[in-house]
């Protein structure tokens, strides 16, 4: 009887969690030059949801409205408070939350993580476009690489239109951060409904 019971919490515990990952979804996949590092530095995925924001989400962490990092092996998912905060500083305000649907690639040279919309929704109206950027920093949160011609490409985004956009691919130039495995090559965004 007592393993009919630790089942039944096993799967309602499981049922839960792969719950929160329902209705339209992001798919983003990051391709670097070299194989995922475990230290010297982190990557992030940043997300601007915020159609009155011209500008998409920067290196430097300005215009970012949620992202999702891998550090040290581990997924994590945040939202970013409303300003004034310093560039990163949001990640001690309000840590990011581990995060169960990022994966690493077999190859170890891309980042692949699904995101609901639901958790990027930040109130009504739903947004229109979604701005993405891709930046890798080493351990004191300075920017080795992100979309563009590298860390200071201030228009380095992508921006995904919800009304007509179901696929991009991102090409970005190889070879404009000193270590491979934080050169960022480019990826793909994609918009699908399980």
């Amino acid at each position: 009887m007592r393993t009919v019971a630790v089942a039944a919490l096993v799967a309602v515990v499981l049922a839960g969690s792969a719950s929160a990952q329902v209705g339209t979804q992001l798919i983003v996949t990051m391709n670097l030059a070299g194989p995922v590092k475990l230290t010297g530095g982190s990557y992030y995925i940043a997300f601007t949801i915020d159609d009155s924001i011209l500008t998409g989400p920067q290196s430097d962490s300005s215009n970012w409205t949620h992202y999702v990092l891998y550090r040290q092996g581990r997924f994590f998912f945040g939202r970013v408070p409303p300003a004034p905060f310093r560039p990163f500083g949001f990640e001690a305000i309000k840590p990011p939350t581990p995060y169960p649907y990022g994966e690493v690639s077999p190859d170890q040279k891309s980042l692949r993580v699904r995101v609901a919309l639901a958790d990027l929704h930040t109130g009504p109206p739903l947004p229109l476009k979604i701005k993405v950027n891709f930046v890798t920093v080493d351990e004191n949160l300075r920017s080795i690489d992100a979309l563009g011609s590298g860390a200071g490409d201030r228009f380095g985004f992508v921006t995904l239109d919800l009304r007509k956009d179901t696929f991009l691919t991102i090409i970005d130039p190889t070879g404009d951060a000193p270590d491979p495995s934080f050169d960022i090559t480019g990826g793909s965004i994609q918009l699908t409904t399980p």
